[in-house]
């Protein structure tokens, strides 16, 4: 499964989502790799409060300082990393999800990572010396946000964590759904912003805005 977390540049450092427990090591030599330091990150900004996202946010909070936030809905996966809420589109989807249930049922409850900021609304990234806006996008879960931000030609691109999935190389629905009209309208609002690119937290490139239209205005 391809996994992606993100670094944001500006005065300071904002990370977007962590991977998966015990990946600290290869986010701060990233970081390490711009020429950053750990005591610049200023914010840990989870797309969403899954494991694949939340999992190394707190061993990065003890190395950085800097707190962890995400969207209101999603503390108590956050937390426990167990989604309750969670239902699977298709029957790939479906089957994940049972062996899920399957694998969460009977194990000990864990802290996975207590967040420190609740963000229930727009809320701008200039405060942690970035340039970027973290906006609530739900669907894929309750409290998924989206990260828009400028590359260096001012270009608006935005993270959507996994609202969209990468299918046969193409932008599609994630697998795994809170709120399916929720999902869609939250797409429907991305490509309202046009964006030059999309960047998908289990895809390897980033889609384009052309690709997007293509996969979801289509009728």
């Amino acid at each position: 499964m391809h996994l992606n977390a993100y670094l944001l540049l500006g005065e300071r450092v904002v990370i977007v989502d962590t991977l998966i427990a015990g990946q600290a090591d290869r986010i701060l030599s990233a970081l390490a790799e711009a020429g950053r330091t750990p005591d610049e990150v200023s914010l840990i900004l989870l797309t969403h409060g899954h494991g694949d996202h939340a999992g190394s946010a707190a061993a990065l909070r003890e190395r950085t300082g800097a707190p962890v936030a995400l969207g209101a809905g999603d503390e108590e996966k956050c937390r426990t990393g167990v989604d309750v809420e969670m239902r699977g589109r298709g029957f790939l989807g479906r089957q994940m999800v049972k062996a899920i249930r399957a694998r969460q049922q009977g194990a000990r409850p864990r802290l996975v990572c207590e967040p420190d900021l609740v963000l229930d609304g727009p809320t701008p990234l200039a405060p942690y010396g970035a340039d970027g806006l973290a906006l609530p996008t739900p669907g894929h879960t309750r409290g998924s946000l989206s990260v828009f931000f400028k590359d260096a030609d001012g270009e608006r691109n935005v993270i959507v964590g996994d609202l969209v999935i990468e299918g046969g190389g193409k932008p599609k629905l994630g697998i795994f759904v809170a709120d399916e009209d929720a999902m869609r309208e939250s797409v429907r609002e991305i490509l309202r912003t046009e964006p030059k690119l999309v960047y998908a937290s289990h895809a390897k490139e980033a889609f384009t805005l052309e690709e997007m239209r293509g996969a979801f205005e289509r009728g």
